[in-house]
């Protein structure tokens, strides 16, 4: 019988593309260029891998940057020093591979070219650089190996590396057959970026294959080529026209027509090159793009300019790969199985990279312990689930295992704990959400009902345990105790009109929801006239003629003149969780799941480290992808700068992504900014939930008018220009308190003071202008709203 529970069917898409790599050269090895363009040349999606060079230990800014955009999976030393290449490798987060153990290595594996190559006319076959002839005839149509069969020519014709760049028919070119991008951001058609190499040409040859390896493989249209100097093109017969054709092809969405690029040419040999293909100069502003409809194709004369740099143009984010959308049944304490056609054709046998991602795997951190339990061998690549395919079919059937969140918290706390389990006071908590919805907190007067119900014997408990202790006896289990003294402890209750901190209007539906929920009851208030004492008689106990449950006597239910009045009061469970600050916790979790309900946490947790030190942390989860872990207090003032270290430091030993600051209280600027500071430090994102955040306002808004609003963005646009003003940086909870000014007082989303805050960083030149700009024209609308509604 198959013990597997039926989640239901969802979407998933999956990527096949080839393990890539980067080469790693030695400074102006012009050798290891050589090798490189060999291996690169033997690979499937070769023209994509980059070739950088080794700076005694580090690489420069600029192939730093082109490793991390080309997202390989890989770094390969050629002939730099192996030690140097291993301190490479650990900055770039990527494992280094021998160039002996490269065809060994299942992480750099991948096919040949010929594998996925589309069928062409053996008679017509792309053309490639003999391995040692000139580095830029290398580097624009790669080698083959002599002793490999591979279907490539050849060539000693210097004209037919420009004329067969021109047409898309290198050995290197067909190494993306079938390789594609399934998200990019582009910048749109660009110019043509013409390379000039002038004698050697190393450092020419090295730039242009690694701003190649960037550009957009078939999203756009963005031709480079890379050519000898005038001297050399002046010769090559019709190729002028060859270059017009292609130019006069080409849809008007960019300008110029041309950049020339160099490291080795002159100025004056670039105007000499330019003047060969029939360029004119141009100083028209550079643009790029993509406009619908289509303008009319460019016409001659086509321009050029000198001072452009394509490396923005190529510095963006990509995802690789062929994409596929299938339909999985999701199954949950078990394999599911994944079925579907992938989508690249391969000849023969091959293998090839698969990266999955959909619905089942939403949510989940993408750390290595998690992708196990989705597959043995799968790993997290590029924001996806990724492992090797070997070998590849047409049809794919792949079992995976897709854990759901609770049980990726124990697994990654299993990664860093010895031992962990839930706190007293986390069980009492779990046990409480398990049973209702505890989201019911956030509403108004909730949580605010519950702790006023809440009956305090946390100091009686303690003084009671000290008498224990001081008549020597041996400490007792916390929970059974509170279990205990629960039963022994007239539980508090109230009437609605008597509840605290909440609006009148409020009282009786939050009590309400807290029956509904089951945390409390309904009753009736007894009075007995011999003991004189009070007690709560609940609604299906009451009868006709109550007892005393002290002395026994008849007493009557209180009404005090007025009609008799329901009163409330915790269950006995809830009253207990309460008394042990749990509410707090649980409202936390709340908001939490509330802004990503992809989450899961755990509210108290004990763990013990390797090295025998054990903690209690009151939050610990998932947040949508994120680890969070995190401490919660009633006051903001026990947020002391010893505290406030101990639990950074605590959310970076459990690994956290994200340490979480909660308090049922205002939260202080200066906790605030001393917890940026420590989680700075630590390497974590903060995230604070304070009175602002966990409780509605106290007063229901009074509708906002259109003068209202625009009085809110007058007086935050100013704010937000006296900070510019200041010359110094503006912090997030400037921001924020900027946005709400705005928004009449509405608390704002992390998404939109994240997305000001860049704003004002990456464009604070010209902010102050524009606000100034922005409050003349707030102004104006201001007095024309009053000018058109003078009752307003």
């Amino acid at each position: 019988m198959d013990s597997r529970r039926y989640l239901g069917q969802a979407g998933m898409e999956a990527a096949v593309l080839p393990s890539r790599a980067a080469y790693l050269i030695a400074s102006g090895s012009a050798a290891g260029f050589r090798t490189a363009v060999t291996q690169a040349s033997s690979r499937w999606g070769g023209m994509t891998e980059p070739i950088v060079e080794a700076l005694d230990s580090s690489l420069s800014p600029l192939h730093e940057q082109t490793v991390r955009f080309a997202k390989v999976e890989a770094l390969v030393n050629i002939d730099a020093n192996p030690l140097a290449a291993e301190e490479i490798a650990q900055v770039l987060g990527l494992p280094v591979v021998a160039l002996a153990d490269m065809g060994e290595s299942g992480v750099v594996f991948t096919c040949s070219p010929d594998g996925v190559r589309e069928f062409t006319d053996p008679a017509y076959a792309p053309i490639a650089a003999s391995p040692s002839g000139p580095l830029w005839q290398l580097a624009v149509a790669g080698c083959v190996e002599p002793d490999l069969p591979e279907h490539a020519r050849v060539s000693e014709r210097e004209d037919e590396f420009g004329r067969y760049q021109l047409q898309g028919d290198t050995r290197i070119q067909s190494t993306v057959a079938q390789f594609g991008e399934y998200q990019s951001t582009t910048p749109g058609h660009t110019s043509m970026f013409l390379w000039v190499v002038e004698d050697e040409g190393f450092a020419d040859s090295l730039d242009f294959w690694n701003t190649r390896a960037l550009r957009p493989v078939d999203t756009i249209d963005m031709p480079m080529l890379l050519l000898p100097g005038a001297d050399a093109v002046k010769h090559w017969l019709g190729f002028p026209e060859q270059v017009a054709r292609l130019l006069g092809s080409r849809p008007g969405q960019f300008a110029p027509d041309v950049a020339l690029v160099s490291r080795s040419a002159s100025a004056d040999q670039l105007l000499e090159l330019a003047s060969v293909l029939g360029l004119e100069p141009t100083e028209e502003e550079p643009r790029a793009g993509a406009r619908i409809p289509e303008p009319p194709a460019r016409t001659a004369p086509f321009t050029f300019r000198t001072d452009l740099d394509p490396t923005a143009l190529v510095t963006f984010e990509r995802h690789y790969g062929v994409p596929t959308s299938f339909d999985v049944q999701v199954f949950a304490d078990g394999p599911s199985t994944l079925r579907f056609a992938q989508p690249v054709r391969f000849n023969g046998h091959a293998g090839a990279l698969v990266r999955f991602w959909g619905e089942p795997l939403l949510g989940l951190p993408d750390r290595p312990s998690i992708a196990r339990l989705v597959h043995p061998d799968a790993q997290w690549r590029d924001g996806k689930l990724q492992f090797t395919v070997m070998p590849m079919s047409p049809q794919l059937t792949i079992p995976m295992t897709f854990p759901l969140l609770p049980q990726a918290t124990e697994r990654l706390l299993d990664d860093v704990a010895t031992e962990h389990q839930l706190s007293s006071a986390g069980r009492l908590g779990t046990a409480l959400a398990e049973n209702a919805d505890s989201s019911v907190l956030l509403e108004p007067g909730v949580y605010e009902a519950a702790i006023a119900l809440t009956t305090p014997r946390s100091k009686e408990l303690l003084k009671r345990l000290k008498e224990l202790r001081a008549d020597g006896d041996p400490d007792a289990d916390l929970a059974e105790l509170a279990a205990t003294w629960g039963g022994r402890s007239e539980r508090r209750y109230l009437p609605a009109d008597k509840l605290p901190n909440v609006r009148a209007e409020d009282q009786a539906a939050a009590l309400e929801r807290l029956c509904a929920l089951g945390w409390a009851e309904r009753g009736l208030e007894s009075m007995c006239p011999s003991c004189n004492s009070r007690s709560f008689v609940p609604l299906d106990q009451t009868t006709g003629t109550p007892q005393c449950p002290g002395c026994g006597a008849v007493s009557a239910y209180h009404s005090g003149g007025a009609a008799t009045a329901v009163h409330y009061r915790l269950d006995s469970f809830t009253d207990r969780a309460s008394d042990n600050g749990l509410l707090p916790h649980l409202l936390a979790i709340a908001e939490l799941c509330r802004r990503k309900p992809r989450s899961h946490f755990l509210p108290g947790t004990d763990v013990t480290f390797a090295n025998g030190a054990q903690e209690e942390v009151d939050i610990f989860g998932v947040w949508d992808g994120k680890v969070l872990s995190g401490e919660v207090k009633t006051s903001a003032s026990e947020f002391t700068e010893g505290q406030l270290r101990r639990d950074v430091a605590l959310s970076r030993r459990l690994g956290a992504d994200v340490h979480l600051l909660a308090s049922v209280a205002p939260v202080t600027e200066d906790v605030r900014n001393t917890a940026r500071e420590l989680c700075a430090a630590a390497g974590l994102e903060l995230e604070i939930l304070d009175q602002a955040d966990l409780r509605p306002p106290a007063h229901k808004p009074v509708p906002a008018t259109a003068a209202d609003g625009l009085g809110w963005l007058r007086t935050a646009t100013a704010d937000l220009a006296a900070l510019i003003e200041k010359d110094k940086p503006v912090s997030h909870g400037q921001v924020a308190r900027t946005l709400k000014t705005a928004s009449g007082g509405a608390a704002p989303v992390p998404g939109h003071i994240e997305a000001l805050s860049w704003a004002l960083t990456e464009h604070r030149d010209d902010a102050a202008d524009l606000l100034h700009r922005l409050l003349r024209v707030l102004d104006t609308a201001v007095h024309e709203h009053r000018a058109a509604s003078p009752n307003a």
